[in-house]
């Protein structure tokens, strides 16, 4: 993001830096300059994208990790109440906090998958929001540009109208 903040920051300077036409309140842009930004700028999209996608993996490796908890944490109570069976008391209750684990693990779980695609699409949504943002600059120079390149053949006309002494 600060990448391309700073892309945006280099347009800016360029386009502060650049001629004045007399008397249009435009400017020359160095054209080769603001299509190197924006190479830039196509280049470095790609990793905040995969950023993105590195946090929706993280996602699917915290509920593996939840869900192999859980299996563990069964097995285990498992395992006690099969030692524990000799007497029904103590099965019932080891069997009880089994399903209360089981169901604070799936809890959890759920908590943790959630909370994951909260932010995975918070973070999409920043990196739409960037895209669009730099689309609209991008259009806004382009109208500037054909706008300057239509005032310099309006006067490339005028110029050769005067010349043909009409």
């Amino acid at each position: 993001m600060d990448a391309l903040l700073d892309y945006l920051d280099d347009i800016e300077e360029v386009l502060e830096k650049s001629k004045s036409i007399p008397l249009t309140g435009k400017v020359s842009v160095d054209k080769d300059k603001v299509l190197d930004i924006i190479n830039e700028i196509r280049l470095n999209l790609p990793e905040d994208i995969r950023f993105a996608q590195r946090i929706v993996g993280d996602h699917d490796k915290i509920i593996d990790d939840a869900k192999h908890r859980a299996g563990n944490l069964l097995e285990d109570a498992k395992m006690e109440a099969k030692s524990l069976t000799s007497s029904h008391e103590v099965f019932k209750r080891a069997s009880e906090q089994a399903t209360e684990l089981m169901e604070e693990t799936k809890r959890s779980a759920r908590e943790v998958r959630l909370n994951a695609m909260d932010y995975a699409d918070e973070i999409l949504e920043k990196a739409e929001n960037q895209i669009r943002q730099t689309m609209d600059n991008m259009e806004q120079q382009h109208r500037r540009i054909m706008e300057y390149y239509e005032g310099i053949i309006d006067i490339i006309y005028e110029n050769r109208q005067q010349l043909r002494g009409r």
